[in-house]
């Protein structure tokens, strides 16, 4: 049984070359596809006519592919039927939807602040067992990057105009430098790399260094992104 309850959900609907929009899912069953009878409907050649759908089971939301031409995806895997959580990312094609389980959010404690890179060089090789590091997106909304989407998996993720940025603006006047994103423990946070470029997060301006939550929405140098965090899962031990 899914050991997941979810009462209320959004989708995060990012369709290539339109702004992002907010849906809520308060039907059993939400339908995906090109065809205009699909709750949400893609105007795309490369999308099938009904390409998938999202059902609530009790509490529990799942998505399935309607065996569509080109697929459906989670999180980078192909997939038949699965299971949504928080954070998940669903690709169709060039198109991604974000799913958001709001009552999670509301319920889940806070992460405990632990250094994981302390972690791994204790004394007689001691960890964490069976912690796995939670698994932290950007999602470019709005603005010229290389591309659609990030996986931060490095300790520091620089977003600037410089070779070696994890996430590459691009475009005219665009600084080098513009921000940092840090990973501390099981926690994330973004600090501005130039005084000259104002970040924003939620429409704030963070003067030094602000911790992220999921479903942040961050602004610098004209782009803007959404940071979604995957809940770091608990793995069975050899």
């Amino acid at each position: 049984m899914p050991h997941t309850a979810t009462a209320h959900a959004k989708l995060l609907v990012k369709l290539h070359g339109q702004a992002s929009r907010m849906i809520d899912l308060v039907t059993e069953g939400f339908a995906i596809g090109r065809k205009a009878d699909n709750d949400l409907v893609i105007d795309d050649q490369s999308i099938s006519s009904h390409h998938a759908r999202i059902i609530k089971v009790q509490s529990v939301f799942f998505i399935e592919d309607l065996k569509s031409t080109n697929g459906t995806s989670v999180n980078e895997k192909r997939i038949e039927r699965h299971q949504l959580r928080d954070g998940d990312i669903i690709s169709i094609g060039q198109h991604r939807l974000i799913f958001q389980d709001i009552s999670a959010a509301e319920i889940t404690p806070a992460a405990p602040s632990i250094d994981m890179d302390k972690t791994m060089v204790l004394a007689g090789g001691s960890q964490l067992q069976g912690l796995a590091a939670p698994v932290a997106r950007l999602l470019v909304t709005s603005g010229k990057t290389d591309q659609m989407e990030y996986t931060l998996a490095k300790p520091v993720a620089l977003i600037g105009s410089q070779e070696d940025a994890t996430i590459r603006l691009t475009g005219w006047f665009v600084p080098k430098a513009a921000a940092r994103v840090t990973r501390r423990g099981l926690q994330y946070s973004i600090s501005p790399a130039e005084r000259t470029k104002k970040v924003l997060v939620n429409g704030k301006e963070v003067v030094t260094q602000q911790e992220l939550k999921n479903g942040d929405q961050i602004e610098v140098a004209g782009v803007t992104l959404s940071f979604f965090l995957t809940p770091p899962l608990r793995t069975q031990p050899r």
